[in-house]
């Protein structure tokens, strides 16, 4: 008896084998990757952590209260998962697990999608092997956010729908599925309007009104707590560095409506030859592939939302992919489709190490294109370089946690039960170190820096007098800090534990007074060391910021975190 005729009969082991490698990939990752990931998943988990523990909205209980995540389904379950007080790094880890759990429901989902549709066995597997280790789920996994859960919830709208009517399941799903992100409503619509093609009228109209209700109540719970309709971020987002205008907003539009394919190239091109090829007896299996024309129409729907509504924002930050994650194993289920109503029978032999083949090339130009850090960051630990990892790495909660110490150094420093910091990397800063008042420069934790850009900048140095700022790159540069008087009169560069800041002239002063600082001239060689090329920054700063923290020929020396 051949493996395929058992797997046929027994469906099991090839959902068992794609759930058991998701396993291995998220031990992996919470073990060699962990804290060193993107700082953006601790954004949410430290609002999650300070309304767990505070029953404020913030970024830390001294922070202004105001929607800076992106995601309030993510922020609800990590906040339950806070409740316990995993600490800085168990935070972290929670929300891999959490990722990589949601990953696994929707891995489940499209198993169960694809008994339906009546792909065959060896393509089910190829679908969920791909689905369970290419680029974009390495990297949602590793950086612990919210797109897994997105993507699990829109699969069980599908199937509860399309595949198998449960109320109970489309109850859960629609509430979740809309609050998980705010442009959920436009797939909700996309997951919808299949229904009509199927003249299920009475339904569409029912579902539609469900969706509003909710959309409804989770704006009125917005505007009661925050007093907007809108989440902060999508105020952040329509400024620079979010959005640009002219040839680059183009640009970035363009590279939005390829990423789909960027991410699963090898596979688009073999099923690109599938459809050109002149086999013989290909019109028959065109034929048959007509005959699943309502299931690639309801598969496809969320596919071009998808597309259309990044095509309308432009490349987002982050890896390859991440927008589009939702739309991904609706494409991959398609693929499916395709291949097995036009791969011939007659070859099955002969196809299977083509179908293998065109995976594994799949899986590794993922991960060249959407995970290279976190693959890297795999490499690094295993080699034995974790020490010094988050500097390399970059964005990480480990770095800025870092940050975030060297701050909480100089309150307890200047005697403060507080310490207000303007910085435009705020996650793990947030999520270490509570007594901060963060004032983020990155816009989306910041009401009037989301709603008027950075022409509000000189009115938040006034009003917020930060006791510290760090800034740097297109930060520097977008929010022109560096040409604003108020900055230039009432700040002095400062090293304190290898990072760069800027502090107000009073603390200066009170530091020199109590000797736990000291002036050093730039024209000395160990004080340009020092502010040029030995700080944690010095591979994200740009020549305009080395040439800003050198401009008062003199920098203030801070003794080491102890």
């Amino acid at each position: 008896m051949t493996r395929e005729s058992v797997m046929a009969r027994s469906p099991f082991p090839e959902l068992a084998l794609a759930l058991g490698t998701q396993f291995v990939m998220i031990v992996l990752i919470t073990r060699l990757v962990g804290v060193h990931a993107w700082d953006d998943g601790a954004i949410t988990l430290a609002y999650s952590r300070t309304f767990a523990e505070s029953g404020l909205i913030a970024l830390t209980s001294v922070s202004e209260v105001v929607e800076g995540y992106s995601s309030t389904a993510w922020f609800l379950i990590n906040a339950a998962m806070a409740l316990f007080r995993p600490g800085f790094e168990g935070a972290i880890h929670a929300s891999q697990m959490a990722a990589g759990l949601f990953l696994g429901v929707a891995t489940v989902l499209v198993w169960l999608i694809a008994r339906h549709l009546g792909l065959r066995p060896r393509t089910r597997l190829a679908i969920l092997l791909v689905f369970s280790l290419f680029g974009p789920a390495v990297s949602e996994v590793s950086n612990g956010m919210e797109m897994t859960l997105l993507t699990a919830t829109g699969l069980a709208l599908f199937h509860a729908l399309y595949v198998r009517e449960n109320r109970l399941l489309l109850a859960v799903a629609i509430v979740v599925f809309l609050t998980a992100r705010f442009e959920a409503m436009i797939y909700y619509a996309a997951l919808l309007t299949p229904l009509l093609l199927r003249g299920r009228y009475r339904s569409f109209i029912l579902l539609a009104a469900a969706g509003m209700a909710v959309v409804g109540l989770h704006a009125i719970v917005r505007y009661s707590v925050f007093g907007d309709v809108f989440p902060n971020p999508v105020h952040a987002k329509m400024h620079v560095p979010y959005s640009l205008s002219g040839l680059q907003g183009v640009k970035l539009r363009l590279i939005a409506a390829v990423e789909i394919t960027a991410t699963l190239f090898p596979m688009v091109l073999a099923v690109s030859a599938l459809l050109i090829i002149p086999w013989s007896g290909l019109s028959g299996r065109l034929r048959a592939l007509g005959s699943a024309r309502n299931d690639v129409l309801a598969l496809a729907a969320p596919v071009a939302a998808v597309v259309l509504f990044a095509i309308l924002i432009g490349k987002n930050w982050g890896y390859v992919g991440r927008m589009q994650f939702l739309a991904l194993p609706f494409v991959l289920l398609i693929f499916g489709l395709v291949y097995d109503r036009l791969a011939d029978p007659a070859r099955t032999v002969s196809a299977r190490p083509a179908l293998v083949a065109v995976c594994a090339l799949t899986i590794l130009f993922s991960w060249i294109v959407s995970a290279r850090q976190p693959i890297a960051q795999m490499a690094r630990t295993l080699s034995g370089g974790g020490g010094e990892v988050a500097e390399a790495y970059g964005t990480t909660p480990e770095t800025y946690r870092r940050t975030g110490l060297a701050v909480d150094h100089l309150r307890r420093l200047l005697g403060r039960d507080m310490i207000t910091f303007a910085t435009p990397d705020v996650g793990g800063l947030a999520l270490c170190c509570d007594r901060i008042r963060v004032v983020d420069l990155g816009l989306l934790a910041s009401r009037k820096l989301a709603r008027q850009g950075y022409a509000a900048l000189p009115a938040i140095l006034a009003e917020e007098r930060p006791d510290a700022i760090e800034v740097h790159q297109h930060w520097g540069v977008n929010s022109k800090i560096y040409a604003i008087p108020e900055f230039r009169n009432d700040y002095q560069p400062v090293v304190v534990d290898r990072t760069r800041f800027y502090l107000r002239n009073e603390h200066a002063e009170k530091l020199i007074g109590e000797r736990r600082a000291q002036w050093c001239a730039v024209e000395e060689a160990a004080c340009a060391a020092s502010a040029l090329r030995t700080h944690r920054y010095v591979n994200s700063v740009t020549k305009l910021d080395d040439a800003a923290f050198l401009e008062r020929k003199k920098v203030l020396m801070v003794g080491e975190v102890p």
